[in-house]
């Protein structure tokens, strides 16, 4: 670490410990639940947090007032709208004149909602993010690029600014001027950095360096970390290509916090058993799937006793497997393929993996890309190429047909951009046919 890393790594320490040390306790039960998954004294602490949990929702708030906490699956499965429109049954009554942290969705896949934290929760989820960015090489005190849209959120204070070292990049500005900017100043800055965004935003840039045949770019970028879309692999090797940084994927949310990341050079996600109870379920009925099975990703939120949110449906579907590390074996989620309305069906009703995106990074002439589904075997793909033409139109037509199925009707659509979401994401696959 340079100096004024060290102090502003320092400084925030010291400003915990002045507060009574509650991130640095939270920060080392983080470490100890993930580095030693399978020690018996780390098995009874998460056991107890969830049981503790469970009985703090059945005592405190309307809810759950009648659900026998002895077992999680006796707890109903809620979803946003459910917890949006019983907000005030699902609140801690014991909570309810005690500080609180706000936090809100963006709302860019429906109507946003607000939940609220106590403050033992957001200094978990706070410890939760030191650890899981360390994990990626990124320390307190190192700079960091945030690229996000801006606008939709409280821009940090000045002070805190300092504190954290973030840089704001607001992700409506990535045109190819403001990525050339952007790469200049990534140039000139002495500083060990990191970078953390939208996928799509790293997406773009590497696009960008494509186009003007970039020669690696030496930074000192020890971390990128893609968050709220899926990470395209490709997308990854660009990213070692021109800054020789591996880049992670982390699955979290606005409501709960860090859910998962993936390790440096890996594809599966190990999950933050430490802070959550992670399921999958099936997508007809609240039943476990088995290992290897795709299902629906549903959470219990160990810590947040303001709005406890107890085997909370997150809208997105993965599938959970054993994989063994360092003769471990542990759960970790294989796959997290996004929202459940982002998801597409073939003519046969198959759900297809949003990984079929990769078909189209072959033709390098498609700059940005979206697949619609219209109906049962209708579906939209709206490309983006250069002056409008492609010529291996037939040929991807074709290709597309094996997995979407013989029968699927399919509509090319040349547009000059994918439009951002109002939450500054990008959607790559939209599902408008309710089946």
């Amino acid at each position: 670490m340079r100096v004024n890393e060290k102090i502003r790594n320092i400084s925030f320490w010291i400003v915990d410990f002045v507060s009574g040390g509650k991130v640095r306790r939270h920060y080392l039960d983080i470490k100890d639940s993930i580095e030693n998954p399978l020690e018996k004294a780390v098995l009874d602490k998460q056991s107890k947090f969830l049981k503790d949990v469970l009985k703090h929702a059945v005592t405190s708030t309307v809810f759950y007032k009648d659900i026998n906490p002895e077992n999680l699956e006796n707890f109903p499965v809620v979803n946003k709208e459910i917890v949006r429109s019983s907000y005030q049954k699902i609140q801690s009554q014991k909570h309810k004149n005690s500080k609180k942290i706000g936090v809100s969705t963006s709302g860019s896949t429906g109507a946003s909602f607000t939940v609220y934290q106590d403050i033992n929760k957001k200094a978990r989820n706070t410890a939760d993010i030191i650890y899981f960015s360390e994990l990626c090489g990124f320390y307190i005190g190192y700079k960091l690029f945030y690229l996000r849209f801006w606008n939709m959120f409280k821009m940090k204070n000045k002070l805190a600014s300092f504190f954290q070292n973030i840089t704001p990049i607001d992700v409506f500005d990535l045109s190819s001027d403001s990525i050339k900017d952007l790469v200049d100043v990534l140039k000139n800055d002495k500083s060990n950095k990191g970078m953390l965004g939208y996928a799509s935003s790293f997406d773009k840039i590497c696009k960008y360096l494509d186009t003007i045949n970039s020669k690696p770019i030496h930074c000192k970028l020890r971390s990128v970390i893609g968050m709220s879309e899926r990470l395209d692999p490709l997308t990854k090797k660009s990213m070692k290509k021109y800054f020789d940084v591996d880049m992670v994927s982390r699955y979290s949310n606005a409501e709960n916090g860090m859910i998962a990341q993936q390790p440096c050079q890996k594809e599966y996600f190990t999950i933050n058993w430490a802070s959550y109870y992670v399921e999958v379920l099936d997508f007809n009925s609240d039943t476990r799937v088995t290992p290897g099975t795709l299902g629906r990703i549903v959470i219990t939120d160990l810590f947040n006793y303001d709005t406890p949110m107890i085997r909370y449906d997150t809208g997105d579907i993965g599938i959970m497997n054993y994989i063994e590390n360092k003769n471990i074996a542990r759960l970790v989620l294989t796959k997290v393929e996004g929202r459940k309305m982002d998801m597409i069906r073939s003519t046969s009703g198959e759900i297809l993996s949003t990984s079929i995106l990769l078909v189209i990074n072959k033709y390098k002439e498609v700059k940005q890309r979206q697949i619609i589904q219209k109906t049962a075997n209708q579906y939209l793909i709206k490309l983006k190429t250069e002056n409008n033409v492609f010529e291996k139109e037939n040929e991807f037509i074709k290709e597309f047909k094996e997995y979407l199925g013989e029968d699927a009707l399919i509509k090319l659509e040349y547009v000059s951009e994918i439009p951002l979401l109002n939450s500054g994401k990008q959607r790559a696959i939209v599902n408008e046919f309710s089946a």
